[in-house]
């Protein structure tokens, strides 16, 4: 009689468990993952964080307005009302430094801020402006990452959109098992349940809508548009996971050549356009 084989053993389970867990943990795919989620999450740090300036800033000096938040924080970091400096407006604000200098001689804004509270201020200023750097060298490596591991999906969507594609998926390998009309509707999760559960309309894209040709389409097209790109992308993924062949080149001619077609089409008169058979 054969003997009767072995039946493993606690210590060959937690082996096996070991093994997986360090694959899972070494994975580049969860390297971009977490990269895409710090991105994120700076993003929001400094958005609240600004939001917090203005209003803590707008009780010394609220007539300063810009659409540029970068140059509002240099605003709060430069302008003291009670001894403004004047090359350094003109500096930041150029050709607005007048207008600047008269609401700074005009306002409205508590007389009671010590220097100690607008240093305080400032300190918050400060802190935005290194989380801005901080968010920057984070998407530098989340670009970098996204290059190396998914080439041919960074190339026709751009690294960013790329990253977060696969952040989205769970990882690279899963998004290569999609088929198209999922990744064309990945990010938009909530808005497909509703369709499912009420019956409204379903989403005609979810975060390839950031791409350019998807984004700044004409809203009649978008749908096509996103569908076609999701096709590409589709056949990249599975490249990056599988064959790791550089294919990318023809496909992103192939999808930009299609989508401009659409867009002319969608631009004609409706007396130029070609009957539909």
């Amino acid at each position: 009689m054969s003997p009767m084989p072995q039946r493993p053993s606690r210590e060959d389970f937690f082996k096996k468990a070991r093994k997986k867990v360090h694959i899972a943990i070494s994975s580049r795919d969860n390297l971009l993952i977490q990269t895409v989620s710090a991105v994120d999450e700076l993003n929001k740090s400094s958005n609240l964080l600004f939001e917090r300036l203005t209003e803590w800033y707008g009780m010394y000096f609220p007539e300063f307005k810009t659409p540029d938040n970068a140059k509002y924080v240099q605003g709060v970091l430069a302008l003291d009302r009670a001894n403004p400096n004047h090359e350094e407006i003109q500096r930041i604000f150029g050709p607005q430094a007048q207008s600047v200098e008269d609401k700074i001689r005009n306002s409205m804004g508590s007389k009671d801020f010590s220097p100690e509270d607008l240093a305080q201020v400032r300190s918050l200023a400060l802190q935005i402006q290194s989380t801005w750097a901080l968010r920057n060298s984070v998407e530098a490596y989340e670009a970098k990452i996204a290059t190396e591991l998914c080439p041919n999906l960074s190339h026709i969507a751009g690294p960013e959109l790329a990253a977060k594609l696969v952040a989205q998926a769970g990882g690279l390998q899963r998004m290569a098992m999609f088929p198209s009309s999922t990744i064309q509707v990945l990010g938009a999760e909530k808005a497909l349940f509703k369709h499912l559960k009420s019956g409204s309309k379903p989403p005609k894209h979810g975060l390839i809508f950031q791409h350019p040709l998807v984004g700044q389409s004409p809203r009649n097209v978008r749908g096509k548009i996103a569908r076609a790109l999701a096709a590409k992308l589709t056949i990249a993924s599975k490249a990056d996971a599988f064959s790791h062949n550089f294919i990318a080149e023809k496909l992103k001619i192939s999808f930009e050549t299609h989508a401009k077609q659409i867009i002319a089409k969608a631009l004609q008169p409706p007396a130029n356009r070609p009957k539909q058979g």
